[in-house]
């Protein structure tokens, strides 16, 4: 067995070691599965296993080395994907009990990509029921658990993906993000979580338009230049989809770019109150970027209109699943499901235009503006079983926690949560930077930037390994 510490490299470093043939690919494999096997029955990150998929896969990266032949971006490099993710040949349960005997057809189009660039899938992580929760706690699954502290969530609905890259159970993970399904569970156990923009990624073939397009896949990963990397190895579109936005250059080489002078607005101002140890992690942020060079101010966008709006399209969204059996569904979907009938073509077309009415206003803010620094989340990760338990609450007490999240959805602008500051019990506290509509680079390079400075600041002391 190789070393254990190979386990928390990032995916870019594994993924250059297999080229230069310093480790293999299926050692790799086997030292996650034996860390997923030893650790992760205490966090539930993974929900699925597909050890005779992921042994293939780097098998096959071996032999292309071994060949000559040219390598993906992620060759041989272990990875995990979302529950709620098509995998061909695998159960297709979407986190939910009415539909855990379906069996995906066809790979999603992210899932496609991946395999083109050589990763090695190592299974599916823990998500709640349709992904409409932003903590991973379901019906189907034990909920995801955070490395960090095992009593709290460990965010969603991507929930299982942030842990298992926090835990050192994978490389890199897929994720998926309509409302901050991402960036929530990123911030929550400390780890780096891009949400790209509208159309980076298609969600074809089996889905037109997710969540009126406010989903996407995205990345979860250990480094900003993983992240990166990840982004690299889904991007693409399908003919006939819906949005689109064409890649101008690769974005790995583009997050190594010196971040040049940028204007950065930032805002602790939400509809919802604001922990004050979160807040004062952003303005801590805020300084920093000064120190750089860039040119910082406060600005007070108004981010409190997407909330009826969402719930519309959450709600409809729900509605159009094919369900026979309400009575088996989480309460909340239960009733989003009941109550999608009531909404009607008019009601749904009415939010449609309001919410990109809504979304210019927003946008317009970046006139002004290159990237909009905020709070990831209103406060740290709260205990399991905290938030969402009464069905007639649920919706407010998860649109207060992800007030600076969503948003970005609606306008369908890019966004990275960075691991950038703790709360004084140990909790990550995750910071949010959002950048113009397909401008990606920008807040990838000043991520780069702010994670080298808070690794120059973490080297002066002794860091723990958190398994």
């Amino acid at each position: 067995m190789i070393d254990d510490a190979w386990a928390f490299k990032p995916a870019l470093e594994q993924a250059r070691a297999i080229e230069e043939r310093r480790i293999k690919p299926g050692d790799l494999v086997a030292l996650y599965y034996e860390r997923i096997a030893r650790i992760d029955p205490e966090l539930n990150a993974y929900v699925l296993l597909t050890r005779e998929l992921a042994e293939s896969q780097a098998a096959a990266t071996e032999k292309r080395i071994t060949r000559g032949e040219p390598l993906g971006l992620l060759d041989g490099v272990p990875i995990s994907i979302k529950e709620t993710a098509s995998l061909a040949g695998y159960r297709n349960s979407l986190g939910s009990l009415h539909f855990e005997k379906s069996i995906a057809q066809v790979d999603g189009f992210a899932i496609g990509r991946l395999k083109d660039e050589g990763a090695a899938i190592l299974g599916k992580t823990n998500a709640p029921e349709f992904g409409t929760r932003p903590v991973t706690e379901g019906p189907m699954f034990p909920p995801a658990r955070n490395p960090i502290d095992k009593t709290r969530t460990a965010g969603g609905s991507s929930g299982g993906a942030a842990a298992a890259v926090a835990a050192g159970l994978c490389a890199l993970s897929h994720g998926g993000d309509g409302g901050g399904s991402i960036r929530i569970p990123a911030s929550c156990c400390g780890v780096v979580g891009l949400k790209p923009s509208r159309g980076r990624i298609s969600s074809g073939p089996i889905l037109g338009e997710d969540w009126a397009g406010l989903a996407t896949s995205g990345v979860i990963a250990r480094t900003v230049a993983d992240a990166a990397l990840g982004l690299d190895a889904m991007s693409g579109h399908l003919a006939g989809d819906p949005y689109w936005a064409e890649i101008l250059e690769p974005f790995l080489p583009a997050a190594r770019h010196d971040a040049p002078g940028l204007r950065i607005g930032w805002t602790i101002d939400a509809p919802a109150p604001v922990d004050a140890e979160v807040a004062s992690a952003v303005e801590s942020v805020a300084a920093e970027l000064a120190r750089h060079g860039h040119r910082v101010r406060r600005v007070k966008p108004d981010l409190g209109g997407f909330r009826p709006l969402i719930q519309i399209l959450a709600v409809t969204s729900v509605g159009t699943l094919p369900i026979t059996q309400p009575q088996r569904l989480d309460p909340l979907n239960q009733r989003m499901f009941e109550a999608a009938p009531m909404s009607t073509a008019v009601d749904y077309l009415r939010a449609l235009n309001e919410l990109h009415q809504q979304a210019r206003k927003l946008i317009a803010t970046w006139d002004q503006i290159d990237v909009l620094l905020t709070p990831t989340l209103t406060y740290p990760a709260p205990k399991i079983g905290e938030i969402g338990q009464d069905v007639n609450t649920a919706s407010t007490e998860f649109l207060d926690w992800l007030s600076f999240t969503h948003p970005f959805n609606c306008t369908g602008q890019p966004a990275i949560s960075l691991p950038l500051a703790t709360s004084k019990s140990g909790l990550p506290i995750g910071i949010q930077l959002v950048g113009r509509p397909r401008d990606e680079y920008s807040i990838l390079s000043l991520g780069l930037q702010l994670e080298e400075s808070a690794q120059s600041s973490r080297s002066r002391s002794s860091p723990v390994p958190l398994m």
